[in-house]
């Protein structure tokens, strides 16, 4: 039995610094008290930046949880890779993100792929393309509501977005 505070290593010696370290068992743990906060694990979509971990995707996938958020096209790709059937980006796409998100959802065509836009010019760039490679992607409206970090201020602009 392990004596001492739950996060002490007994082998501390032989790992390397700096390392990431994951306890199974509070990660565990803090799945099943947020699955019992939202009753249902369709009710959940985690963002993945708070962990960038893989094994935890599979964990919360076991969990029956299959939507997912992501701030970077990397964290995508690791969600995606780890089998996520839904992951949104948190963020629009610009510049050549759009290119390797379209690459994303040729090379993970069983994940349904979408993203967050708060810019006309930007879903025309977007959605053109995706269309000119016979695809498509969800794009949902990013609406500032009141924080002033991302998203288009309320009212005819964002109604007509």
């Amino acid at each position: 039995m392990k004596s001492g505070p739950w996060y002490l290593l007994d082998n501390e010696d032989e790992v390397p610094s700096p390392a990431l370290l994951v306890y199974r068992e509070r990660v565990d743990e803090n799945l099943r008290r947020m699955l019992a906060m939202a009753g249902s694990p369709d009710r959940l979509r985690p963002h993945v930046k708070t962990h960038k971990v893989p094994q935890i995707v599979r964990a919360q996938l076991a969990q029956g949880i299959t939507k997912f958020k992501c701030a970077t096209i990397a964290e995508a790709e690791v969600t995606a890779e780890a089998g996520a059937p839904d992951v949104l980006l948190a963020y629009q796409p610009v510049g050549p993100n759009i290119q390797r998100l379209l690459a994303l959802a040729d090379r993970y065509a069983s994940t349904r792929f979408s993203a967050l836009v708060d810019d006309d010019q930007m879903l025309e760039r977007i959605g053109r393309a995706f269309a000119n490679r016979g695809r498509a992607l969800e794009l949902l409206v990013d609406v500032d509501v009141g924080m002033h970090r991302t998203g288009i201020e309320p009212g005819e602009r964002a109604r007509a977005l």
